[in-house]
């Protein structure tokens, strides 16, 4: 199986693939188009790669002090 930079594919307990991890930096524009007819636009997916990361951030102790109306944008 060829890798692609950028693609992790996930399996579950039985070995058999179930999930594909898609680094939006890369290839977000290419998969605008995907995501608008599954009715998922590519901010929220942000939104929500932002908000993972965040969680992350906080758990090892690597937060910053911000202005919460400056989260939003």
């Amino acid at each position: 199986m060829a890798r692609i930079a950028g693609i992790t594919i996930e399996k579950d307990l039985r070995g058999h693939a179930r999930y594909a991890r898609i680094d939006l930096r890369k290839y977000g524009e290419d998969l605008r188009n995907f995501f608008q007819e599954k009715g998922v636009s590519i901010d929220e997916v942000k939104f929500t790669t932002k908000m993972k990361r965040s969680i992350k951030e906080a758990k090892t102790g690597q937060t910053k002090e911000g202005n919460i109306n400056d989260f939003w944008k």
